[in-house]
């Protein structure tokens, strides 16, 4: 029993090690990983064969395109499955797992040409996993043995159902990609065939701007789009990953106005903003007498959000047991609401960001393993501002332009050397930085000319002789307002600094740094 036990939990870690290896994986290294995985798996199983299938076309044509064998290779890389295996096939398209453990005797009896098969090569068992994706069979796992009968029992089959999830995003990750290479070549040949590349350009942005307030030139943000354009009309759930400050909630609006969800409201959570008991109610809503203090019944923002988008910020904060019920409404579309055992069903899409690397998290048991999986489905990976220099000037004047209208202004220039300044700062708190510094600077300019400092730069430029004090006081205070005030946690200030919260809590009771947003001494009691 307990040798058994061990085997289990080698064979989940070796599931988890084959998960890490594939999250973020580019689409050119998906082949090679998933042969490598293939070889350990089969390995690992001591079985004789592995075959891996990709349907190609709408007319189901199952093409082997990977495998491994440790008795003797039975089908070449190329065949067509649907033609050895017409029956197994239709099955596997409608998303089965079919088990064949003791053939030809588990065959049905119309399966003449499987049948056959079988009889020739000898295989005694197979078992055929699906590979599905919102819906959607890509493709096949089939696990093989020629040298004798397997019985395999049901932890056997959820590990493959994990398994399978993991090569099916993968495998959805690299179509993906090559469609949206062959998209990008499309373009291409348009673009020849225009008068000018420049003219092209600006045809194609000018569409784009019509995402309101999405800006960005740059390649790196035009894979984005161009992401984002493939999965929007879709009901596929989406994962934005990005350092903070990046536009992941713009770029999650983006997605709901161009989907079939679009004239209805999305809604918005924050996992981090608010306690686990309160992000329950928040998420799936109370009967009223469910807690003390709840004296009426709240509606959650899933059944607010039923037909329309739901964006889950910081997915990354989500408490474990909250995990749970988030999956169950991803897989099942049902939730109770606190003091009610009333299931409830709705339709939601979800969007959801993390600045965490949820798959370390899954690995240090902070984040579900199958939560993971399904939010994984479709990646979108945000790059940070110092990755696209080429979108700041435009950036710069889109929030100029946006400050004049709100302040009563007219900047009508800015002086090169300044915007060369802010391309060149590394900005840490990316967009939201860049958007803070160019608030500050409307304020403190007067005229029509727009004088702009990075950061350290305007330190330096307005305080030469500070003393240390000072000068560590306003470096703190930098790093504070570009984190906006948050202190401990990935990304926060003490991170940043390279402190121990309590360090910094301190050396800014010390300083005298007082949070506007808190009285002093409620805020002195916080260091």
């Amino acid at each position: 029993m307990e040798t058994c036990l061990n085997k289990q939990l080698e064979f989940e870690r070796l599931l988890f090690e084959i998960s890490s290896q594939f999250v973020n994986l580019p689409a050119a290294d998906v082949d090679k990983k998933i042969n490598d995985a293939l070889k350990k798996i089969v390995q690992f199983l001591d079985f004789d064969q592995i075959v891996f299938g990709e349907f190609r076309g709408n007319d189901g044509t199952l093409k082997i395109i990977h495998g491994y064998t440790s008795y003797q290779w039975k089908e070449p890389k190329g065949l067509l499955l649907n033609t050895i295996a017409p029956n197994f096939t239709k099955r596997i398209r409608c998303g089965e797992v079919i088990n064949l453990s003791h053939l030809p005797d588990d065959l049905p009896d119309n399966w003449e040409t499987e049948r056959a098969y079988v009889i020739k090569n000898g295989l005694k068992s197979c078992v055929g996993v699906s590979l599905n994706v919102g819906g959607s069979v890509l493709g096949v796992i089939i696990f093989e043995s020629y040298r004798r009968y397997q019985q395999w029992t049901d932890h056997f089959f959820n590990h493959l159902r994990l398994l399978a999830q993991v090569f099916a995003n993968a495998l959805e990750r690299k179509q993906a990609d090559i469609k949206l290479k062959q998209a990008f070549g499309k373009i291409q040949d348009l673009s020849d065939r225009l008068k000018a590349e420049n003219e092209y350009l600006r045809e194609t942005i000018s569409t784009q701007n019509l995402y309101e307030d999405v800006i960005g030139k740059s390649p790196a943000f035009q894979y984005v789009l161009g992401r984002i354009e493939q999965v929007a009309k879709t009901a596929s759930t989406v994962l934005f990953v990005g350092e903070t400050g990046t536009g992941k909630t713009h770029l999650s609006q983006l997605i709901h106005r161009l989907s079939l969800r679009k004239n209805k409201t999305m809604v918005k959570v924050n996992c981090a903003t608010l306690p686990a008991n309160l992000l329950e109610s928040e998420l799936f809503g109370h009967e009223k007498g469910a807690f003390t203090g709840a004296v009426a019944k709240k509606v959650g923002r899933f059944e607010i959000a039923d037909e329309s988008t739901l964006f889950l910020d910081e997915i990354g904060e989500l408490p474990l047991d909250l995990q749970a019920k988030l999956l169950r409404v991803l897989d099942d579309g049902e939730f109770e609401r606190l003091g009610s055992v009333k299931p409830q069903k709705v339709n939601v899409r979800i969007v959801a960001a993390t600045n965490r690397d949820l798959s370390q998290m899954m690995k240090e048991r902070k984040f579900r393993a199958d939560l993971f999986y399904r939010l994984n489905v479709y990646p979108i990976s945000i790059p940070p501002l110092r990755k696209r220099l080429e979108d700041i000037p435009e950036m710069v004047w889109a929030f100029v332009k946006e400050f004049c209208k709100t302040m009563g202004r007219n900047i009508k220039s800015i002086p090169q050397k300044d915007i060369d300044a802010i391309v060149q700062y590394p900005w840490p708190g990316n967009i939201r930085e860049l958007k803070n510094v160019i608030e500050n600077a409307m304020i403190s300019t007067q005229g029509e000319v727009l004088r702009l400092f990075p950061p350290e730069l305007s330190l330096q430029e307005k305080s030469e002789e500070l003393t240390f004090d000072q000068t560590q006081k306003n470096h703190i205070l930098t790093v504070l307002k570009t984190t906006h005030w948050r202190i401990k946690g990935p990304d926060g200030a003490a991170e940043r600094l390279d402190l121990k919260p309590s360090t910094l809590y301190s050396k800014m009771k010390k300083l005298g740094i007082v949070s506007g947003r808190y009285p002093k001494e409620k805020f002195q009691d916080r260091c």
